[in-house]
């Protein structure tokens, strides 16, 4: 369970897996015109005009100016990096605890109808027009990475069993409100750029995750400071976007000074 074996461990163990490819596809789909003319790209692969137009602006990092996005960034960031950790050594965790390979197996088909649900209920409850969809967000972070690091006191089947259930539900607002948000932040017109360099960030913490707690298993020879810092990471990115609004409200009044500095000027 130390830095080789992680990756591996991670589809072995059903982990969800980002859908970059998916959404990229998506995209492309929704530009793609048949009979278009196709050209080389890099000048060796053949891809559309439609195509080569959606990861440009996917990749388009002038988005990175916008204080609001970075933020957002910055959240998704520390939550990518600590969103496979449980999937990957809750189970190692519980067998350390001596319970049976049946149990502990049990746990990740917890976190799963957990986060099932979790989508299904805050999908369904961030829809209505009165509820704050970014405060469910945040709240459901916070509350998924301060459940995380207490994961150590956890002694027995029930108590991790009861972990399982918080993680799975309360990640489910990371896994089905993140594009809602951008939305809600920066406007539709905006998210194919923002989702994209999203997910570059979202896949690049992946990768650096899972290899930080096996190293930190490697030292410490115990699964509680991978937990730990999985929870650390998770609860600081939902703590982090508590600052959005208050940016937002300060960006507004900016805005509405300037139309009367401009008056003043040309007066």
């Amino acid at each position: 369970p130390g830095l080789t074996p992680s990756g591996f461990h991670l589809l072995r163990c059903g982990a969800p897996v980002h859908p970059v490819l998916v959404a990229l596809i998506l995209a492309i789909i929704t530009r793609f015109h048949p009979f278009q003319e196709e050209t080389k790209c890099c000048g060796c692969i053949t891809c559309s005009k439609e195509t080569r137009d959606t990861f440009a602006e996917m990749m388009n990092f002038s988005l990175l100016k916008d204080m609001v996005f970075v933020i957002f960034s910055v959240s998704n960031f520390c939550t990518s990096i600590g969103f496979n950790v449980p999937y990957l050594y809750v189970v190692a965790y519980a067998e350390t605890l001596k319970l049976t390979k049946t149990d502990a197996s049990y746990l990740i088909a917890t976190i799963g109808v957990a986060n099932t649900v979790g989508r299904i209920i805050l999908g369904y409850i961030s829809d209505k027009p009165w509820v704050n969809r970014l405060l469910v967000y945040n709240v459901c972070l916070t509350a998924c990475g301060i459940s995380t690091a207490m994961v150590p006191l956890c002694h027995d089947f029930q108590t991790l069993a009861f972990y399982c259930c918080v993680f799975g539900f309360t990640i489910g607002a990371y896994v089905g409100l993140t594009s809602v948000i951008l939305v809600d932040l920066l406007g539709l017109d905006k998210l194919t750029n923002a989702f994209g360099l999203l997910l570059l960030f979202q896949g690049i913490a992946s990768f650096i995750g899972p290899p930080i707690g096996g190293w930190m298993y490697d030292l410490t020879d115990s699964y509680a400071p991978a937990f730990l810092m999985a929870g650390l990471m998770i609860a600081i990115s939902g703590l982090v976007m508590f600052a959005i609004p208050p940016l937002q409200r300060l960006q507004a009044r900016k805005l509405e000074r300037k139309p009367h500095t401009e008056h003043l000027a040309l007066s």
